[in-house]
């Protein structure tokens, strides 16, 4: 884990995904918590562990749940992760479908550079990018029946 300072004030700290080492997943430190975050900003300088513990207190210490094992009993392998990815699936249809509602018009009524132009631009990119995540959750959800199928058949060769 690694700590770093953004913006002259603001605490993030990166952790490497347990169980994968190539994915460093980032949070900072905003309302007295720890929350994850899209990136590490580009102004952001290392800081050691004393300054945070300095800065933060105990929160310094808290682990984060990114190098933590998931917890036992977890279901996990390849049916557990169809599962997974058709639940994520089903939520993120569902919130695009109750957010998309009024996007056509909305931006018609907000001035051109006030807040609500601004909010309603960025709903707009939300839901693309939304889109596009639930566009490459369902190939991936292919893929891993594809997958599941090629195993199933080889086992069924095999025996």
């Amino acid at each position: 884990m690694a700590f770093h300072l953004a913006h002259g004030t603001v605490v993030h700290r990166t952790t490497t995904l347990h169980g994968y080492s190539a994915i460093i997943m980032v949070e900072r430190f905003t309302g007295g918590r720890w929350q994850l975050a899209a990136g590490l900003p580009r102004d952001a300088e290392e800081l050691t562990d004393d300054a945070v513990r300095e800065m933060l207190g105990e929160a310094a210490d808290e682990p984060s749940p990114f190098a933590l094992p998931p917890e036992d009993g977890v279901a996990s392998g390849l049916n557990a992760r169809s599962a997974q990815l058709d639940s994520m699936i089903d939520t993120t249809v569902e919130w695009l479908r109750r957010t998309a509602v009024g996007t056509d018009t909305e931006l018609a009524w907000a001035r051109y550079q006030s807040s609500d132009y601004d909010y309603e631009l960025d709903t707009r990119e939300a839901l693309r990018d939304a889109a596009s995540l639930l566009s490459q959750m369902v190939e991936q959800r292919t893929m891993l029946a594809a997958r599941a199928e090629m195993r199933r058949r080889k086992r069924e060769d095999e025996d």
